[in-house]
C-alpha cells in the first residue's frame, strides 16, 4: 500500500479522523472495481415498515420533474406519472437525484393541481419519521477524486489534486492511501506587537481522506424511539515547513479551498432512497509569537472521529475518538518563540442538500522554545475537534441544539536532549599589538542581543546559557580575562568549557602579537639660513610602548658635512647648515621591541643672514615646585624631553605665587639691539589623534596648564610639546623652536 514519504516537514501536521459508528470503529468502505463507492449492507427489509402515505418517485416521475424550488416548495412536472396520479395532500414524496433535483428530495405534499399539461405540487420539507414507521439507516462512505465536482477559492500558491477511485489500492482502513493532495505556499505577516516586522513562510503538502458515517433509527416498539448518530472522519498526513525572520505575534486563519462533491449514490431504508451531499472547507492556521529566526520541520499523522449520538431518551452523547503520531528533525532557531501552525478542516454532510451536521478539526504542531532551558525545545502535536447541528434536521423534527468542542488535546512529539556547548570565533582580528590590553572573556548572548567588547570567541549552551571558560596560551600558560602580552610573537590560544551535564567543547586559534613601528613626525618652522642654528623636533607616537616610555633616547639624527647636529640623540635638536641650497636631514627611531621607523626631509637652506639676532640661546620646561623636599626650590628643576608633566596638579602647597600648574616654560633671547620682540608660546597636545592647542601665551615666561579649567573627570596621558616663536621687526629674522617634547597628563572632559 502506498504511503506519502515524510521528508522535512515544517510545521503542522494535520487532521485525520477515523469513522466510528455507535461508538465502535467502522471501516470506511473501499472503492469498488468500477470506481464507485460501495455502500455497506442495508438493514433487513422485514425490519422496515413504510406507511401507505409514502410514495417513491419512479424513473418516469424523476424524468418528468422540470422545476424544484426547495425554498417555496413548488414542484412542476411536465406530465403525469403512476406515482403522481394517486398523490394527495398529506402524502410524502421521496426521490433519488435527478436532473432537476440533483440531491434528491423528501417532501410532504400540501396540494396537487393540474396546470395545462403540467402537474404542480405545493410541498413542505418532510421528516424522515413521516416517511418511515419502522426502520434504520446506516450509511458510511469515503470520498474519492471521482466524487469531487470542483474546488473553489484557491489562493495563489495553493493547488489541490484528486485521485480517482480506481487508482487507489484496496485500503485496510483510513489513511493507507490518500484520495486528495493539497500543496500550499503561504506567507504570514505579524499582526500585532510594538515593533512587528518580518514575515513567516509556511509551505508544504497535505494528503488526506474524507469519510462520513450516519445512523438514523425510527422505532415503534423499542426504546429509544428515535436515534440519530453522525460522525465525520479524516485521515491525514502532512509535510510542512515554517521559516522566517520575524518580530511580533501571528494570528491568522486563511481559507485555502472549498471542495464541493457530488451527491452520494442513494442509501436505502427499504424502498426509501436517502442522498447525502458532502462539502469540505480547508483552512491554514498560524499563531504564536516569534522574536527572531525560525526554521522548523515536522511530520504528523492524525486520526480522529468527530461525532455525537442523539436519542429521544438520553439526548446527546459524545462518540468521538482520536490518535496522533509524528516525527521531526531538530529545529533551528534563535530568539524566543512559540509558533504553531495547523490545518483546519470543516466537513459537513447534508441530507438531500437541506441540513445536517458539521464537524471541524484543527490539528498541527507547536514549537515551545525557552533559551536557555533543559529541554531547550519541545514539539507538541495538537488536535481540536468541534461538532455542531446548526439548523433544523429534515429527519426527526428539531433535535436539541448541539454545538460543542468535543476534544482539545496536546501530545508531545519530541524534545531536545542535552547538547554540547558551542564555541565559535568572532570576527575579531587575530593580529594584535604588543602591549595592548586584551579581553579573553567569551561573548555570550543567551539573555538577548549583546554588543561585543572585542571578544575573540563566543560561547553558548542551549540548556545552561553562558558558561565559564578556561583560556591557555602555549607560551604564557593560563590567561586571565584581561591580559597584556609584553613580547611580540605567535601564540596558540586554546579555549575550553564544560556544561552541567559534562559535555565539553574546545577551540584553538593562532594569535599573532606584533609590534608595529613607531609613527614619526618631524616639526620645524620656516626656511633655515646657512650658519644660523635651526630647531627641529621629532614627534613620536607608539601605541605599544608602555606608558611613560621615552623613545627620544632611541632617536638619532644624521646630516651630511658640512652640516652639524647638536643635542642628538633626542627629540629636539639644533641643526646648523654649513651650506645653502637643498640639504637633507635623516631621522631614525625604534621602540622597546626593536621596531624601526625612519624619515628623511629635504630643506631649502637660504643664504646667511647679515643680522642673526634675535637668537634663542636657552629655552626649556621647568617644575617650579620641588615636592620631594616640601619647599620651593631656589631654582626651578629642568624637565627632560620625554618626561611626563602632570597638568592635573595644582600649585600653591609650597609655592603660593603660582596660580595654576607648577610647570612653566622660559626662554633666554640674545637681543643686543634691544629690539621690540614678540613671544608666541603654545602647548600642543595629541587629543583624539589630532594636534590640539591646550594653552598659549605672549609673555616671555609661559605658565603651563591643561585645557579648560575646573576639576573634571577623565584624566589621560598623551604626547605633547611646547613651541616658541620669537618675532623680530624683520620677519625674516624671526626664530622658532620646539622647546620641549614629552607627555602630558590632563583632564579630557574639558575638551568635550
Amino acid at each position: 500500500m502506498t504511503r506519502i514519504a515524510m521528508h522535512r516537514i515544517s510545521l503542522i501536521p494535520l487532521l485525520a479522523f477515523m469513522l466510528f459508528a455507535c461508538g465502535q470503529q467502522t471501516t470506511i468502505p473501499a472503492p469498488s472495481n468500477d470506481g464507485t463507492t460501495t455502500p455497506p449492507e442495508q438493514s433487513a427489509q422485514n425490519d422496515v415498515i413504510i406507511p401507505d402515505t409514502t410514495k417513491v418517485a419512479d424513473a418516469a416521475t424523476r424524468a418528468a420533474l422540470t422545476t424544484y424550488d426547495s425554498a417555496t416548495g413548488t414542484m412542476r412536472f411536465s406530465q403525469n406519472s403512476a406515482a403522481l396520479q394517486n398523490l394527495k395532500a398529506g402524502d410524502v414524496l421521496v426521490s433519488e437525484p435527478s436532473n432537476a433535483a440533483p440531491s434528491g428530495y423528501l417532501r410532504k405534499v400540501q396540494a396537487v393541481r393540474q396546470e395545462g399539461s403540467e402537474v404542480v405540487l405545493d410541498t413542505t420539507q418532510a421528516r424522515l419519521d413521516e416517511a418511515i414507521t419502522e426502520g434504520e439507516l446506516k450509511a458510511d462512505f469515503q470520498l474519492s477524486g471521482d466524487d469531487l465536482l470542483r474546488t473553489e477559492g484557491l489562493p495563489k500558491g495553493v493547488t489541490v489534486t484528486a485521485n480517482p477511485a480506481n487508482s487507489l489500492k484496496p485500503q485496510a482502513g483510513v489513511g493507507e492511501n490518500y484520495s486528495f493532495n493539497l500543496n500550499f505556499d503561504k506567507t504570514f505577516v505579524p499582526i500585532k506587537g510594538p515593533n512587528a516586522t518580518g514575515t513567516i513562510k509556511v509551505n508544504g503538502s497535505v494528503a488526506f481522506n474524507v469519510g462520513y458515517g450516519v445512523d438514523v433509527g425510527v422505532h415503534v416498539w423499542s426504546s429509544p424511539h428515535l436515534t440519530f448518530q453522525a460522525s465525520v472522519g479524516f485521515a491525514q498526513s502532512s509535510h510542512l515547513n515554517i521559516t522566517g525572520d520575524f518580530q511580533g505575534v501571528v494570528g491568522d486563519s486563511v481559507l485555502i479551498g472549498t471542495q464541493y462533491f457530488k451527491p452520494t449514490k442513494p442509501f436505502f431504508v427499504g424502498p426509501i432512497p436517502v442522498t447525502f451531499v458532502p462539502k469540505v472547507e480547508l483552512y491554514l492556521t498560524a499563531g504564536g509569537e516569534i522574536t527572531a529566526h525560525v526554521n522548523f520541520a515536522a511530520s504528523e499523522s492524525v486520526t480522529a472521529q468527530v461525532g455525537a449520538r442523539w436519542t429521544s431518551s438520553d439526548g446527546w452523547k459524545n462518540i468521538s475518538g482520536f490518535g496522533i503520531t509524528g516525527s521531526l528533525p531538530p529545529p533551528t532557531f534563535s530568539g524566543t518563540l512559540k509558533p504553531h501552525v495547523g490545518m483546519q478542516s470543516r466537513a459537513s454532510i447534508t441530507l438531500w442538500d437541506i441540513a445536517g451536521p458539521e464537524a471541524t478539526l484543527e490539528a498541527g504542531v507547536n514549537l515551545d522554545v525557552a533559551y536557555p532551558r533543559n529541554p531547550n525545545w519541545i514539539v507538541n502535536g495538537f488536535m481540536k475537534g468541534t461538532l455542531g447541528f446548526r439548523v433544523k434536521l429534515p429527519l426527526l423534527g428539531t433535535l436539541a441544539s448541539y454545538n460543542a468542542t468535543i476534544f482539545d488535546i496536546s501530545k508531545e512529539l519530541g524534545r531536545s536532549g542535552n547538547t554540547p556547548p558551542v564555541l565559535a570565533l568572532t570576527n575579531q582580528p587575530h593580529s594584535v599589538d604588543v602591549g595592548t590590553p586584551l579581553n579573553f572573556r567569551a561573548l555570550c548572548t543567551a539573555s538577548g542581543p549583546t554588543f561585543g567588547n572585542f571578544e575573540f570567541y563566543s560561547v553558548i549552551d542551549a540548556e545552561d546559557g553562558c558558561l565559564p571558560i578556561i583560556v591557555v596560551s602555549d607560551r604564557e600558560g593560563l590567561l586571565t580575562p584581561d591580559y597584556t602580552f609584553t613580547t611580540p610573537g605567535t601564540r596558540t590560544i586554546t579555549v575550553g568549557t564544560i556544561d552541567s551535564q559534562g559535555a565539553t567543547a574546545k577551540l584553538a586559534f593562532t594569535l599573532n602579537v606584533v609590534s608595529p613601528p613607531p609613527i614619526l613626525t618631524l616639526t620645524y618652522t620656516g626656511d633655515p639660513h646657512q650658519g644660523d642654528p635651526y630647531s627641529m623636533a621629532a614627534v613620536i607616537k607608539d601605541s605599544t610602548e608602555p606608558a611613560g616610555g621615552d623613545l627620544c633616547k632611541f632617536t638619532t639624527w644624521k646630516v651630511d658635512a658640512p652640516d652639524t647636529v647638536a643635542y642628538a640623540p633626542g627629540c629636539v635638536v639644533s641643526v646648523t647648515f654649513g651650506a645653502a641650497g637643498k640639504r637633507q636631514v635623516q631621522v631614525s627611531t625604534h621602540n622597546s621591541y626593536g621596531a624601526v621607523t625612519s624619515q628623511t626631509v629635504t630643506l631649502n637652506v637660504l643664504p646667511p643672514l647679515i643680522n642673526l639676532n634675535p637668537e634663542i640661546t636657552l629655552a626649556g620646561v621647568y617644575n617650579g615646585e620641588d615636592k620631594s623636599f616640601g619647599f620651593c626650590a631656589p631654582s626651578a628643576v629642568y624637565v627632560n624631553n620625554g618626561a611626563i608633566i602632570d597638568l592635573t596638579l595644582r600649585s600653591g602647597t609650597y609655592c603660593p605665587s603660582r596660580a595654576t600648574s607648577p610647570y612653566f616654560a622660559e626662554a633666554a633671547v640674545h637681543n643686543p639691539q634691544n629690539e621690540v620682540l614678540s613671544f608666541d608660546w603654545k602647548l600642543i597636545g595629541q587629543y583624539d589623534g589630532k594636534d590640539t592647542v591646550f594653552a598659549d601665551s605672549n609673555q616671555q615666561t609661559f605658565n603651563l596648564h591643561g585645557p579648560g579649567s575646573g576639576y573634571n573627570a577623565g584624566p589621560t596621558t598623551t604626547a605633547c610639546r611646547v613651541t616658541l616663536t620669537v618675532g623680530a621687526p624683520d620677519p625674516s629674522r624671526s626664530k622658532s623652536r620646539t622647546v620641549w617634547i614629552g607627555q602630558c597628563r590632563y583632564y579630557t572632559s574639558r575638551l568635550a
